[in-house]
């Protein structure tokens, strides 16, 4: 049997953290299942992919995306939030477009865990009940993303709820891990909670943070609650920028505003590296939905500050503790957290089945790809799925 070709689309080589560690689990996951497989991606810098050893295809060049279309088996649409109108509806017509070209072509199409939604205007919902007919099998990472294509697209399309794909994403080994951190000065830094007190010997909790600039987002109460936290806890903090175009002017702001012992983890780690220094965190209190998705896989108990239902939906899917930004305050963060701190033991055991399930899902989505790139066969690729 010939090697199978797949055409991956999504928020590629845009210095994304997110949606890098989606994209990278994805090849991962890829390969373990197939080692053959041929990788194609569109993306806007080629640097990341190539280094993985991916072919790399300009995302917006139209002829070369065609000619790629052209000499796949599949175009895998995902994952993350692709098909949405929150930045405007040109990515509703980008994402969708791209499905509309791969079907005109001859090829499946294949939604990949993604978050759907959402799409508000009235030119965005008339291209989802136009091109949605054109997907070949859908696969979403929550249930209200499947029911909000469902509202739109009808029943015609197979649609199934999965996982998002970086859950799975292997972190980076720890010798590697262990020289970063000595290289940034990290590596005292670096403590579990022992004992069922919850108290450490000689230092607090190490805390991972991450933050985004959102409207009305209140930084002087998080700082505050940080900051009762650190005096509760002697917590140690640690500020991680996911998308540093957006992100790395508001750690810094709230690393001015923390008298709370705190680093800026650099932000030219990459994917597996976080997801390893996640590893030897204590707790996580996120905004960006990928430092919860990254600590969930590795069992840190984790906090969803939710700016977006995204946030808060896969925090209670994960067993994790959701926070949404309008009831934030300097009392409702630091109880929020102390409860975190005082159950984490409870916590890591409730959430387990849960994440384990979810890890089964994602590996589901990967052999549903590779089955519908290999036979073009519908039903089996939904008897993956079903079998996860």
């Amino acid at each position: 049997m010939k090697a199978p070709k797949i055409l991956m689309s999504g928020y590629f080589g845009l210095d994304n953290l997110g949606d890098e560690a989606i994209f990278e689990a994805m090849v991962h996951n890829f390969r373990e299942h197939c080692p053959e497989v041929e990788l194609t991606a569109l993306v806007a810098s080629p640097e990341r992919a190539q280094r993985l050893g991916v072919k790399t295809v300009p995302r917006k060049k139209l002829p070369a995306i065609l000619s790629a279309l052209g000499h796949t088996d599949l175009l895998v649409s995902g994952g993350g939030g692709l098909i949405q109108d929150s930045t405007g509806v040109g990515s509703v017509v980008y994402y969708l477009g791209l499905i509309r070209l791969a079907a005109l072509l001859g090829k499946p199409t294949f939604l990949y865990a993604q978050g759907f939604g959402p799409v508000r205007t009235a030119w965005g919902q008339r291209l989802c009940r136009w091109m949605s007919h054109s997907v070949s099998l859908a696969t979403f990472r929550d249930q209200d993303s499947l029911e909000d294509f469902r509202k739109l697209a009808g029943s015609k399309v197979p649609a199934f709820v999965t996982s998002d794909p970086a859950l799975i994403l292997p972190p980076c080994p720890p010798k590697e891990l262990g020289e970063l951190l000595q290289k940034e000065g990290l590596s005292g830094e670096i403590s579990r909670l022992d004992g069922p007190t919850g108290k450490h010997q000689g230092s607090g909790p190490l805390v991972a943070v991450t933050v985004r600039p959102w409207p009305n987002f209140n930084l002087d109460a998080l700082a505050e609650g940080l900051q009762r936290f650190h005096e509760e806890h002697q917590a140690r903090y640690v500020l991680m920028a996911f998308h540093p175009e957006q992100d790395l002017a508001v750690c810094r702001q709230l690393k001015e505003k923390l008298k709370a012992p705190s680093s800026l983890l650099n932000p030219a780690w990459q994917p597996a590296q976080v997801a390893g220094f996640l590893r030897c965190c204590d707790l996580v209190m996120g905004m960006r939905l990928h430092s919860l998705i990254l600590a969930a896989g590795a069992q840190v108990p984790c906090l969803g500050l939710s700016y977006d239902p995204k946030v808060e939906r896969f925090a209670r899917r994960a067993g994790a503790v959701p926070l949404k930004l309008e009831d934030l305050s300097s009392q409702s963060l630091f109880t929020a957290l102390q409860h975190l701190l005082n159950g984490r033991n409870q916590a890591r055991q409730a959430a387990r089945p849960k994440v384990e399930a979810m890890e089964k899902a994602a590996q589901g989505t990967t052999r549903a790809a590779l089955a519908l790139a290999r036979t073009r066969s519908i039903q089996q690729a939904i008897g993956e799925l079903e079998n996860a």
